[in-house]
């Protein structure tokens, strides 16, 4: 496969950067990363393997980097992803705007994850959320005592798909509490928890294994697919996926 381009923007309202892979797809990805604080931007390994991973899908992908100190109640971060995705279907991205996206997988690894699961309730066209590695552990202190907040803005969104996967020695949570607030605060009907065996939070040469999870994910939550991922790109996901 020939070498991917990714083009780098500036965000119009937040001004930060983001770079996108316009592949001319009708699903979009959004891949949101780490905690700023502790050195999380948009080239952590894990966010990269991710892009890549859906660029080789032939999917189109944004990763950006999340504006100012990222130390506060999420609020700004959350309105950060959806002036992504506004950008992304009204075409700002997009080479040709009669093949722009319509519609958007949000995936979030680590502070990301717990940002892109709350902005899944004001993105209609949002089709399905992955959350990697999110540190409920620490999320009260991340997200300044706001974190019941946005896990009700995780879940508002009933039908939507949503993939929640840590490592069983991760760092900031234990496998037992990622267990319980998959179980008793996300829909059962429509949520997927895994484990990946021997990964800590950091997921150092395992990204391949995450992304195998995220794989098999799709084709169970996305039938469409037919078994075949490359399927992805262009199925059809109807108007509104979770009310």
């Amino acid at each position: 496969m020939p070498t991917l381009v990714e083009t780098k923007f500036r965000l119009p309202m937040s001004g930060t950067a983001a770079v996108v892979a316009d592949l001319q797809s009708r699903l979009a990805v959004v891949v949101s990363h780490p905690w700023g604080p502790l050195g999380g931007n948009l080239h952590n390994p894990v966010v990269v393997a991710a892009v890549l991973f859906f660029q080789r899908l032939e999917i189109t992908t944004v990763r950006f980097d999340f504006c100012g100190g990222q130390i506060g109640r999420g609020s700004r971060q959350v309105q950060q992803v959806e002036e992504v995705c506004e950008s992304l279907l009204a075409g700002k991205f997009s080479k040709d705007q009669a093949l722009r996206p319509t519609h958007i997988l949000l995936t979030g690894y680590s502070y990301g994850a717990l940002i892109t699961a709350s902005a899944t309730a004001n993105i209609p066209a949002c089709v399905g959320c992955v959350s990697i590695a999110p540190p409920f552990g620490v999320q009260h202190w991340l997200l300044m005592f706001q974190a019941n907040y946005h896990l009700e803005q995780a879940t508002k969104r009933k039908s939507l798909p949503r993939l929640l996967v840590i490592g069983d020695n991760d760092n900031f949570s234990s496998e037992s509490l990622f267990k319980n607030i998959v179980e008793t605060r996300f829909p059962p009907e429509t949520t997927t928890g895994a484990v990946v065996k021997g990964a800590d939070h950091f997921f150092a040469h395992r990204e391949k294994d995450v992304m195998d999870v995220i794989g098999e994910w799709l084709l169970t939550a996305f039938p469409q697919c037919q078994g075949d991922l490359r399927r992805l790109k262009d199925i059809q996901f109807g108007l509104e996926t979770g009310a």
